[in-house]
């Protein structure tokens, strides 16, 4: 019987590529919390262990502490994000007919005083029809989400424990992980050191990704505030959250900002003024400090980006969206680990591989040749016969 390995055949990979791709999406609901408590508890250990330090606790006690600290911090988010919804369901609608009906008139002023434009621009009765219908359409959308806000609550809260048993019980996860996948004593050394590496830059990768942007959204929030613009700290929460997609949360943060101050300014100067600043904001956060704090190890190039949000964002929604850079980031550690795989990593990144060193041409050996018999030795026999026939 043939032991050696053969090659999955190309309809094999495929069919088993795509039920995987079928297990994520179907899974979704499980696999989702899943993530986001890796994640955090990935980011969260290195507090479990300051808090070991200073509180003469062990790891389940320190996990309780943390536990109750993200307990209290996202009752005080769904507090303020519940006042906040309820602040824009009164007056975002009213808002939006006030903007609507300036429009109307501001058009019905420029084909007065330039009838070719009539052509050109829509018909005031058309902003009106618009501007009622997403008035209808906002109030709607905010009270729905003022109800969807209490299961966001209770996935909060299923996400929670989940950590907590994560962070409490790293120590006695990990090894069985490792002994469960490897067999020999050697390679569960090399998983081991593996994981910690990649668990290492996964945790400096996210711990910087969070600080850039409760940066970006506090940043934001001040200079909103400054400007006089309502809902200003809600605002700015909304563009740190979002600026975990990459692109499309930078045009969602700030559109949302521009909108808000549209409606309650009515002034598109104003609102030019905001997307300015929001756009000063974000150049200098992704051109400079970002760079700056981060580096270039982690960095992906923009097809990979892009692709991961196209495939998240389509299996897992809005939370796929926010999980595909760290799990791709992930994804690509996991390739540098492995010899086999570091070409997809390098495939993966923005940065140029390094070049491979050339091989030498090693100089050929020349087959050795057996030596002849020496011809010495008879020339000294044919000498001494000759003296001695001289002799006689």
């Amino acid at each position: 019987m043939d032991s050696t390995a053969r090659p999955a055949s190309p309809s094999l990979t495929i069919i088993a590529t795509l039920g995987v791709i079928a297990a994520l999406y179907l899974l979704k609901p499980i696999l989702i919390p899943i993530s986001v408590s890796i994640l955090l508890a990935c980011l969260l250990s290195p507090a479990t262990h300051l808090l070991r330090r200073l509180l003469p606790v062990g790891p389940f006690g320190a996990a309780v502490i943390l536990f109750l600290l993200l307990a209290l911090a996202g009752l005080y988010a769904a507090s303020l994000t519940a006042e906040s919804l309820v602040q824009a369901a009164r007056t975002f609608p009213s808002d939006v007919e006030r903007l609507a009906s300036r429009l109307s008139e501001r058009v019905n002023d420029a084909v007065r005083d330039h009838p070719y434009l009539a052509n050109i621009l829509p018909e005031p009765g058309t902003i009106d029809i618009l501007g009622y219908t997403n008035r209808e359409l906002l109030l709607n959308t905010l009270n729905y989400r003022l109800t969807d806000l209490t299961a966001w609550v209770g996935h909060g809260v299923v996400v929670l424990f989940l950590v907590l048993f994560l962070l409490a019980e790293a120590e006695l996860i990990v090894p069985r992980v490792v002994h469960l996948i490897t067999v020999e004593a050697g390679e569960s050394m090399a998983l081991e050191r593996t994981l910690k590496n990649v668990t290492r830059k996964v945790r400096a990768y996210l711990l910087a990704r969070t600080v850039l942007n409760i940066g970006l959204g506090a940043a934001t929030a001040v200079a909103l505030m400054l400007l006089g613009i309502d809902f200003a700290v809600p605002l700015g929460v909304f563009a740190g959250v979002t600026n975990y997609i990459p692109y499309i949360g930078n045009v969602a943060g700030g559109s949302l900002a521009v909108l808000v101050t549209l409606g309650q300014r009515g002034s598109i100067a104003d609102g030019l003024i905001v997307a300015s600043v929001f756009l000063a904001i974000v150049t200098v956060e992704g051109y400079l400090v970002m760079p700056y704090v981060m580096g270039r190890s982690l960095d992906l190039n923009g097809t990979t980006v892009l692709i991961a949000c196209l495939f998240w964002g389509f299996l897992w929604g809005l939370m796929g969206l926010i999980l595909a850079i760290p799990i791709t980031v992930s994804i690509k550690l996991v390739l540098q680990h492995l010899p086999a795989s570091r070409h997809w990593a390098d495939l993966m990144s923005r940065a140029r591989p390094a070049p491979q060193p050339e091989e030498k041409p090693e100089p050929a050996i020349e087959p050795a040749t057996e030596p002849g018999p020496d011809p010495e030795p008879k020339r000294n026999r044919r000498r001494l016969l000759a003296r001695r026939l001289g002799r006689g």
